[in-house]
């Protein structure tokens, strides 16, 4: 348990990032890596993160989770996709003394066409993405085209070694 003195919080915290996204054409697959690092370093120094959950909580605390929620949902409409990514463990877990055998997020209802959500666990990456069928009829060619791109990027990194 806790200690009521403790300056841990208890719950989740959600900042979001809005990143704009590009796509090139013939391009070094680790060129993209490198122009994704250099823009997220530069949105992580601009404390957008920590500013938008500031507000998201005054939001909830003093106008109430319906406002809060229309705020959220509004933002979420004027983005093109949602991407999540979590660490989880680096070694695997038990629960009641059952092996936990991966970890998945989910969401849904999301106003935009896809969401990809990726969860590290115990030295595997889990991929999952969430499609519209009426706007991406196939949703497992994009799935193939994301694991073909990574694998890519994987073997560029370790040829650079």
């Amino acid at each position: 348990m806790m200690d009521s003195n403790s300056t841990c919080n208890w719950g989740n915290k959600f900042g979001i990032l809005l990143l704009p996204s590009y796509y090139y054409q013939r391009v070094e697959p680790l060129e993209h890596v490198k122009r994704a690092k250099v823009m997220i370093d530069r949105k992580k120094q601009t404390l957008e993160a920590q500013f938008s959950y500031r507000v998201g909580d005054l939001v909830m605390s003093w106008l109430g989770p319906k406002i809060a929620s229309l705020l959220n949902y509004r933002i979420l409409c004027n983005t093109t996709f949602t991407i999540s990514n979590v660490v989880g463990p680096k070694e695997e877990i038990t629960l009641a003394g059952n092996p936990i055998t991966f970890i998945r997020a989910n969401t849904s209802s999301l106003p935009q066409a896809v969401a990809m959500h990726m969860v590290s666990y115990a030295g595997r990456a889990e991929m999952q993405i969430v499609v519209a069928k009426d706007i991406i009829p196939d949703p497992e060619f994009l799935a193939k085209c994301f694991q073909d791109s990574l694998l890519e990027m994987k073997e560029a990194a370790i040829a650079s070694m």
